[in-house]
């Protein structure tokens, strides 16, 4: 091999090794990001309670001896978000800050409410959830939450946990019990061909476990869903409830929002 050859192969290899260094050490803008708010978290002589907005010294924070002011419809700021939250949970954030704006009351479900929704087909499928951020709207009457759903067991997916919105809707006129659930693209062909189910929907499959005494207000109302997707809805005596499939987010809630008020 001639001595220029060998020069080149080198310095090909110097090139090599000096862009794997940069492309292995160089920061991302999210890792710059990230590390400035910990530093600024580090540096901060307080410690901040993201539920009340308090600023507590270590010591008061040791001791648990504070005046929180709690407020739970406070809405937090944009300083705030920018500060503590980032990615899908400042996401979130920003819609239930929207969400207190808009006239949504605060509040935690009862016992008995829990207990409703974990017979429900929606949330007993899970291996375990829980919820947070749960709010009043209509008189009262009427609920949204954020139902943070987990799957543990290895016939689903294992690992997966995710906070969705839940809306449940208080409504005299529907009755009987009904499941529905985005179809598979088999259900999609084979409704095309025959669809011989009762209540017929072109998006939704539907399973009656419990038929209602008032059919004509059932459809009608399950009608308002039929564009939609990614949805599972449920009828329970009364009670309406329909969950998204996603993380948490503004788009989600709009649409969900817009078709409960129709129904209210």
């Amino acid at each position: 091999m001639e001595f220029g050859e060998i020069v080149f192969y080198i310095f090909i290899a110097l090139i090599f090794i000096h862009l794997s260094i940069k492309f292995l050490f160089t920061k991302t803008e999210q890792e710059k990001e990230y590390e400035r708010k910990m530093k600024e978290s580090l540096a901060d002589e307080f410690i901040y309670d993201p539920e009340t907005g308090a600023k507590l010294t270590l010591e008061e924070a040791e001791s648990g001896n504070w005046i929180t002011h709690d407020n739970p419809n406070r809405i937090k700021s944009e300083e705030e978000l920018d500060k503590y939250y980032s990615g899908r949970e400042k996401e979130a954030e920003e819609l239930t800050n929207f969400i207190k704006s808009n006239g949504y009351e605060f509040t935690k479900l009862t016992d008995s409410q829990i207990g409703f929704l974990e017979k429900s087909k929606i949330l007993s499928k899970y291996d375990y959830w829980e919820y947070s951020n749960s709010f009043t709207f209509s008189s009262e009457k009427h609920f949204i939450f954020f139902p943070g759903v987990s799957y543990y067991n290895e016939h689903h997916q294992p690992g997966y946990n995710e906070s969705q919105i839940m809306f449940w809707i208080n409504d005299p006129n529907l009755s009987g019990h009904v499941y529905l659930r985005d179809k598979t693209s088999f259900e999609a062909i084979a409704d095309a061909i025959r669809n011989d189910d009762e209540i017929k929907l072109n998006n939704f499959e539907t399973f009656i476990y419990k038929k209602s005494n008032n059919m004509i207000a059932l459809i009608k109302t399950l009608q308002l869903f039929d564009d939609e997707k990614e949805l599972e809805i449920e009828v329970i005596e009364g009670n309406l409830l329909f969950k998204s499939m996603k993380f948490v987010n503004r788009t989600d809630f709009l649409r969900m929002e817009k078709i409960a008020k129709l129904i209210i």
